[in-house]
């Protein structure tokens, strides 16, 4: 009788310990799949900042046509993602350097992406940061003001 319950016992034991290890199995795939999530947020308002700053035809509507300057940088933004993003989301930023060399203008761009939310009670975030560099010419051939 006492070897039957030390053995329930044991097996009770075992049996709590697999259930513990699932749960957090099961929470660590949750957590993994949104930050996921969170990254490709960030790169996607990534991706938006570097369609602001850089067109290679000039027609981006932040550039003042016929003045062949790059475009300033955008005011700071936040984006709204579609649902599939589980309620990121996503606060783009911009920063310019820029320069002239002869005819050619120089602007350098840094772009950070922040993405926030979802991940239920463990909220999520990530960050993403790019360097972009454009270049005009007011002499320069087609494209428009292309620098060769």
């Amino acid at each position: 009788m006492i070897t039957a319950i030390v053995i329930l016992v044991i097996l009770a034991g075992l049996g709590a310990f697999v259930m513990s290890v699932t749960g957090m199995q099961g929470g660590s795939e949750a957590l993994d799949v949104g930050g996921s999530r969170a990254y490709q947020a960030a790169r996607a308002g990534i991706e938006w900042g570097i369609a602001q700053v850089t067109d290679p035809k000039n027609t981006n509507a932040n550039l003042a046509l016929p003045t062949p300057l790059p475009p300033a940088c955008f005011a700071s933004q936040s984006l709204t993602l579609p649902a599939a993003f589980d309620g990121m989301s996503v606060a783009v930023t911009c920063a310019v350097t820029a320069t002239t060399e002869g005819n050619r203008q120089l602007s350098v761009y840094t772009i950070g992406a922040t993405a926030t939310g979802g991940g239920g009670s463990f909220p999520l975030s990530r960050q993403v940061r790019a360097t972009v560099a454009r270049c005009t010419d007011p002499a320069g051939a087609a494209p428009r003001f292309a620098c060769n």
